[in-house]
């Protein structure tokens, strides 16, 4: 994993940024950063020590980019093939968090194609309006 193009091993001593957290006294929550409803449950279990402590919390979401950084990075520069090829194995396995949801949503029959088709057309020509 990566701060911009700088292995996380190189940007801090330790094990993620969730042990700070509690050096400063803070609860810390660890939480798989592509799940929607660990992170949910996350931010829920977050909110209420919050509202019934009034004191902060730390979450540390956990997830991997796998494209670029932004327009201006290359990230095979600093990523071999192998790392990648082990993460695109895992995203073709596991799929993205928001495939995993659309996927779970189908089997609840909570939405169907007809209607994800309609979602992602939406928000295409929202993104294509907005660029104008």
């Amino acid at each position: 994993m990566y701060a911009i193009s700088t292995p996380i091993d190189d940007q801090y001593a330790g094990d993620g940024i969730a042990v700070r957290g509690v050096s400063y006294g803070m609860p810390s929550i660890r939480v798989d950063g592509n799940d929607i409803f660990a992170i949910y449950h996350a931010t829920q279990t977050a909110r209420e020590m919050i509202i019934r402590d009034k004191r902060p919390v730390t979450i540390e979401a956990i997830s991997y980019r796998v494209g670029d950084h932004s327009t201006s990075d290359f990230s095979q520069r600093y990523r071999d093939e192998e790392e990648m090829k082990k993460w695109e194995d895992l995203l073709a396995k596991f799929s993205s968090p928001i495939d995993r949801l659309e996927k779970y949503l189908t089997r609840k029959n909570l939405i169907n194609e007809e209607y994800t088709q309609k979602l992602r057309l939406d928000a295409k020509n929202q993104v294509r309006e907005a660029l104008k």
